[in-house]
């Protein structure tokens, strides 16, 4: 017998769905239209699922959904924290702690990362992406995906697709600033969860173990490979942007060291 509870959650998550513009997505949406919401099609190509995976949650069906996933749900729809939490219980899973919960960017640092003409993304104090402007989303795909992690993609194969000279260049900086985040908040359960992530990763312990360098990454230019700016990678600097009375994101550009360079 169908559980009256999740599909009264279903039919609230279909409300949400189509109050939620497409226009007020990072990045483009995939399927074809010009619509003033999300159709489920455009819900399951932006979760990386099938459409019939995403309907099931909407009709209440009792499956096991991937955290994931439904992470992705409450980012992709920008729900508050209590219809996040609603959204996961009705999904038959523990809602993330709610330390990890926080008001979204203010309007002026969201404007100022949709004007730059160069990568750019937000990101929250377990370099969780909450926003990324439409560079970003041509050039560093992966930034747009549901629940997309800085930390958790650079210690993963496919970022040396992209990240070149990475044990060299890239891995001493990133593996300083996750272990002095890690040791300055030990109150955040999502960072804690993104370290051992990160840790279990092929190679990352030694690395864990030699990595000295706690220099940030804008301090020198590192090399990255950018298919669609030029042949061969480029050196940038990566520079961290907040209020200075906030400390809860970090906004984040990519700055090719040679101006002749631009992003198309």
């Amino acid at each position: 017998m169908p559980d009256p509870r999740r599909e009264d959650l279903g039919r609230l998550l279909r409300a949400w769905r189509m109050a939620r513009n497409p226009g007020d997505l990072p990045g483009p949406v995939p399927s074809r239209g010009h619509r003033s919401y999300l159709t489920q099609l455009d819900m399951a190509l932006l979760l990386g699922v099938s459409e019939r995976w995403y309907r099931a949650l909407e009709r209440g069906e009792d499956r096991a959904y991937a955290p994931a996933m439904v992470a992705g749900v409450a980012r992709l729809l920008g729900l508050t924290p209590a219809q996040t939490d609603a959204l996961y219980r009705g999904a038959g899973l523990r809602p993330p702690p709610r330390s990890a919960h926080r008001a979204p960017p203010d309007e002026a640092m969201l404007d100022l990362m949709h004007r730059q003409r160069r990568v750019s993304w937000i990101c929250d104090q377990a370099w969780d992406v909450v926003a990324a402007n439409t560079v970003a989303a041509r050039h560093c795909p992966w930034l747009m995906r549901p629940g997309a992690n800085v930390m958790t993609w650079a210690f993963s194969s496919e970022a040396r697709y992209q990240l070149r000279e990475f044990e060299t260049r890239w891995a001493g900086p990133l593996l300083g600033g996750l272990r002095l985040a890690w040791q300055r908040l030990p109150e955040n359960e999502r960072l804690a969860e993104v370290v051992r992530a990160v840790r279990e990763e092929p190679g990352v312990a030694a690395l864990w173990a030699a990595a000295t360098d706690l220099a940030p990454l804008g301090a020198e230019p590192r090399p990255v490979y950018f298919p669609l700016v030029a042949p061969d990678p480029v050196d940038v600097r990566v520079t961290s942007y907040g209020r200075f009375d906030d400390t809860a994101y970090r906004w984040l550009v990519v700055t090719p060291v040679d101006p002749a360079v631009v992003f198309p």
